[in-house]
């Protein structure tokens, strides 16, 4: 039923793309929520790292100003410093009192910004020291391509000489932009793949566990097919004496048939309940030592048929004695469907040996159904449905033997049941799969 179209099947297959997608959807906000705070702490970790080795350059540069004795700035210490040859961008600045501000030197200019910019943030610089020396103040500028920068200028005075010197340091507004910028392409190629990965794997584990409620699905639609296969013709004759309207002579042979066939239809529905809870794991077959021979004459005798002959010897087998009923039930019921086209010839029951065989004299295996006859839905030259045979199969199996249905020598069929024969000492079957 699993591969039809039908509206419990759909509705199963709703809940699983539902639940696929819910996962998908879940995944996917995790990845962003996690995707922003890594990016956004990764962000600020480098702008703080930008902003300490910006500030330990200025600091550091500020303290390596000298001047000789002729008052002349000295600068060599500046230029040969490391911390001057660096990624980090420095400017020196010079100033006398009432004078505008010249550029002693420079270093990595095109991470500074204009000149006009760069004096006024001197400037600042000046103004925010309030004569203090080394007291650093940091600004958020743009350098001559437009890039957004930091800058932090540190003032240097002397008391015994008139000159202000400022060093401005700039650098990025975040250390290793390039690593960061590699970091969000990572984020979003491994959270795509996560995504991906979340999706398929949500969606094949939503369809395993919804295989246990397909089979279900299948079990319910083949339990209905059989039970309406089974007591097709024992309502159809319980119909019709329904409406035969007997003579009173005909009312007791009339209610007694009525009842057999409501005890046969029972015997089915019990039947066929097994079949499906064992399917279904819900219950085992029946264990019990039974003699096969006396089971199947009495599917013969309650068949109340005069064409059917039955060759008995003593066998014994262990099994489920419902189970085994209905499967012997269903081959004599196969042999008179198919042995009708001569209603004087005989249908001929053999057992021994834990066999069952039951030979008719009909029209032969049809090729149609000779590859696979125990499939369930087969159908033979009468049209009629392969259920009955289906279920003989499955007997078998689950009582560990097997069933064959083949040409017969001279005409007609022989369908056989075959079980492992018990082992009369220990009470269990030999070789027997159940």
């Amino acid at each position: 039923m699993s591969s039809h179209r039908s509206p419990a099947v759909a509705r199963l297959r709703r809940a699983r793309w539902m639940m696929t997608g819910l996962v998908t959807v879940i995944t996917a906000t995790a990845v962003l929520v996690l995707g922003f705070v890594a990016a956004t702490i990764d962000s600020h970790s480098r702008a703080i790292e930008a902003d300490r080795q910006v500030e330990k350059v200025a600091a550091g540069l500020a303290r390596a100003i000298q001047h000789d004795e002729k008052n002349a700035l000295d600068l060599s210490t500046v230029i040969d410093d490391e911390l001057a040859q660096s990624s980090t961008a420095v400017v020196v600045l010079v100033r006398e009192q009432g004078q505008p501000w010249k550029q002693s030197h420079t270093y990595q200019r095109s991470l500074m910004p204009a000149d006009s910019e760069i004096s006024t943030l001197a400037t600042q610089v000046e103004d925010n020291s309030e004569g203090a020396l080394y007291k650093s103040l940091r600004r958020t500028s743009t350098d001559i391509t437009g890039r957004s920068v930091i800058v932090v200028g540190t003032p240097v005075y002397w008391t015994d000489w008139d000159n202000i010197v400022v060093i401005l340091a700039a650098d990025q507004s975040m250390d290793n932009p390039d690593q960061h910028r590699m970091l969000l392409w990572a984020l979003a190629i491994g959270g795509l793949a996560l995504i991906a990965v979340s999706t398929a794997a949500a969606y094949l584990l939503s369809g395993r566990s919804q295989s246990q409620a397909l089979r279900m699905l299948d079990e319910h639609e083949q339990f209905l097919g059989d039970a309406a296969h089974e007591l097709r013709t024992p309502l159809t004759t319980l119909k019709l004496l329904t409406e035969s309207r007997p003579k009173p002579d005909e009312v007791q042979h009339t209610l007694a048939e009525a009842r057999r066939l409501a005890d046969r239809m029972a015997r089915l529905v019990t039947g066929l309940l097994a079949r499906a809870r064992m399917q279904t794991g819900i219950a085992e077959p029946e264990r019990t030592m039974l003699r096969l021979d006396q089971l199947a004459e009495a599917v013969a005798e309650e068949a109340a048929d005069e064409r059917i002959l039955v060759t008995a010897h003593p066998s014994v087998v262990v099994g489920d004695p419902q189970l085994l009923g209905l499967a012997i039930r269903n081959m004599l019921e196969n042999g008179l469907t198919h042995g009708a086209v001569n209603r004087s010839a005989p249908v001929e029951v053999h057992i021994a040996e834990g066999r069952v065989s039951v030979r008719d004299h009909g029209p032969g295996v049809d090729p149609v159904m000779s590859a696979s006859p125990f499939n369930r839905g087969s159908a033979g030259r009468t049209g009629r449905n392969g259920i009955g045979l289906a279920l003989v199969a499955w007997v078998a199996q689950a009582h560990g033997g097997n069933a064959s249905i083949e040409p017969a020598v001279g005409g007609g069929t022989i369908a056989t049941l075959w079980l492992p024969p018990a082992d009369l000492t220990a009470g269990t079957p030999t070789g027997s799969r159940m």
